[in-house]
């Protein structure tokens, strides 16, 4: 048996997909922390990030190489199963593999917008606490949200305009910084929290998700793994290329006086990294990226305990974080307004079954239903009707308006009869 053989995995999918993106939620929430106890040591944001990058594909390549060593399971035929470590991190992983053609285009436009991102959030992280970062983080939601009504060509419906409005004033909030004196806002971190920040991040995952949805020409689909590592050697570059003018300036000095204390908590860091980004990068190929994401803010939530316990141990990086009233509250509330928006937008989200016939007499093409989105698949029945369609869509009067303008215009169907699907069990 060849190394690419896989086992049979025993867990469902519907409970990978919650685990996988429940799960990189909180491993952000503990990379954060890390990476801020960290930055103590090297404050500056350029040094630091050019650090952690370097180090971090350095952990990337043995962690990689570490996944290639195969593995031999027993069963009770006669011939053994062999398949490679990595397996368990992602099905798809089969060694270390160059991107190529299509695939090797969109890992490059991820690495791109991600290095774009890296570098912002380096300097979000020098000038805010832990528990203000994953807020921040959320906002992508948002620009998610826009590009998906611009590709549909629909306006957004009331509740989705309603978590917009939340989020972003949850956004605001968590980031004001209360003090005896009055409240104090950031207009540059504000800036770049619903600007570069969050479209890098947008595009980070548009151009992620397509390198791992889009199958090479042997039919296969590239893992989550290997593209965490090409991206990782993009991130590298680039931000080593931004700390240029920090090292004519300043040189290595910060990094060469303190690399040894900060050494430990950016592996850690690093290792977490890798993993909450092949959790989410796995996530996305089995959810819808605002679906992911929504579950993934969990992180929003689980990061203001971890920051409470790291304080007793480390209290010089966290020290600002819960000693006055007024930060605490604007934190909390902050939070509650994002997670809730987020949620919200989730829950929006229907299925709906439309049952069609076909106008005989008319050439049938497929392509034409599949290329409308929303249409998850589509199944020849038997009975009064000759079609069923599974549409999943954000809201239900986007189902309708899907079923009115597209699917109605196809001259081979005939007679719609739209279902909302109200509740599922599986």
């Amino acid at each position: 048996m060849s190394p690419a053989t896989r086992p049979i995995s025993k867990i469902k999918r519907k409970s990978t997909f919650y685990i996988l993106a429940l799960g990189s939620g909180i491993v952000t929430s503990l990379y954060v922390v890390l990476d801020v106890i960290a930055n103590t040591k090297i404050q500056n944001p350029f040094l630091f990030g050019s650090f952690e990058m370097v180090i971090g594909l350095i952990v990337s390549i043995i962690l990689i190489l570490t996944l290639c060593i195969p593995i031999v399971k027993k069963s009770k035929s006669k011939s053994n199963r062999r398949f490679l470590l990595g397996y368990y991190l992602d099905p798809n992983f089969r060694g270390l593999k160059l991107p190529k053609g299509r695939i090797g285009l969109y890992t490059l436009l991820a690495g791109i917008f991600a290095t774009g991102n890296t570098i912002i959030y380096f300097v979000l992280i020098s000038r805010f606490e832990a528990s203000v970062i994953m807020p921040f983080s959320q906002f992508i939601v948002v620009y998610l949200l826009i590009s998906d009504s611009i590709s549909d060509k629909e306006k957004p419906v009331t509740i989705e305009i309603q978590s917009i409005v939340m989020i972003a004033i949850g956004v605001i909030v968590t980031s004001l910084q209360g003090s005896s004196s009055g409240v104090s806002l950031d207009p540059l971190g504000l800036f770049l929290v619903f600007g570069p920040f969050s479209i890098f991040s947008a595009l980070y995952i548009y151009f992620q998700k397509k390198a791992l949805t889009t199958k090479d020409s042997k039919g296969r689909l590239f893992d989550s793994v290997n593209l965490r590592l090409w991206t990782m050697i993009i991130m590298t570059i680039g931000q080593c290329i931004a700390t240029i003018p920090t090292l004519v300036k300043q040189g290595l000095g910060e990094i060469t006086q303190n690399w040894k204390s900060a050494l430990l908590p950016v592996i850690a860091s690093m290792l977490l990294v890798y993993l909450a980004v092949v959790f989410f990068a796995r996530a996305l190929t089995m959810g819808k990226m605002s679906i992911v994401r929504s579950l993934s803010s969990v992180s929003v939530v689980s990061t203001l305990p971890l920051v409470a316990i790291a304080g007793i141990w480390f209290r010089d990086a966290f020290q600002g974080e819960f000693t006055d009233a007024i930060s605490v509250i604007l934190k909390i509330s902050g939070s509650i307004l994002v997670l809730t928006g987020i949620i919200a937008l989730s829950m929006s989200e229907i299925r709906a079954i439309i049952l069609a016939k076909i106008q005989q007499g008319i050439p049938i093409k497929l392509e034409e239903l599949m290329k409308i989105k929303g249409v998850e698949n589509v199944s020849f029945i038997t009975g009064k009707h000759d079609l069923l369609i599974s549409l999943k869509i954000r809201s239900i009067g986007k189902a309708y308006g899907l079923v009115e303008k597209l699917i109605e215009k196809i001259p081979w169907i005939s007679d719609i009869t739209t279902l909302q699907i109200m509740k599922e069990y599986q």
